[in-house]
């Protein structure tokens, strides 16, 4: 029996390279047997935590908004996979909110209704310095410890500027099928 697959994208741009590499990883998630579910963090309706920390004694975070939705799609998922260009060195602010609202998931009430096991991170970048996906590594290895995820591991791909750029990067296309299928 396959996993359940939650891919959170993040970008502003819906023919831009992070989201075809999303596509190529649940493609290749999807070929090995697993369930696949996205959830758009760019399009939906997601307010950023408000910081009250009455997710604490719930379990669940108050706000209603499109987070319902994900924080459901979370609990059902048994593997979580990150989606973002790099912006200024970091996530785009438009994934950050989503990433935000994982905090009720940090306490005891809000982990037990989790399933997730593994974490994955999939992240493009304009610039061709691997140096500009450190914050975003650091990001992903913190939410792997603090939400008790073990890594899946990431696939990180510098020099995508343009829309046509993967066209000459078929192997970061080839790179997002296998980690999918291997899931």
């Amino acid at each position: 029996m396959g996993k359940k697959v939650l891919i959170i994208t993040g970008s502003p741009r819906q023919k831009g390279n992070t989201n075809a590499l999303a596509t190529a990883f649940a493609s290749g998630a999807v070929a090995a047997g697993n369930e696949v579910e996205v959830f758009d963090a760019a399009t939906a309706n997601l307010h950023g935590c408000s910081g009250d920390k009455s997710c604490e004694q719930r379990g669940y975070c108050g706000q209603k908004d499109d987070g319902v939705q994900m924080n459901e799609l979370m609990r059902q998922a048994d593997v979580l996979v990150l989606v973002s260009p790099i912006y200024w060195s970091g996530f785009t602010s438009q994934i950050k909110r989503a990433i935000d609202r994982f905090y009720q998931f940090s306490f005891p009430k809000g982990r037990e209704t989790l399933h997730i096991k593994e974490l994955y991170l999939i992240a493009a970048s304009a610039n061709p310095d691997p140096a500009m996906f450190n914050d975003v590594v650091h990001a992903y290895e913190q939410l792997c410890e603090l939400l008790h995820f073990d890594k899946g591991g990431t696939l990180l791909c510098p020099g995508l500027a343009g829309e046509d750029d993967l066209e000459d990067h078929k192997e970061f296309l080839e790179n997002a099928i296998k980690m999918g299928f291997t899931i």
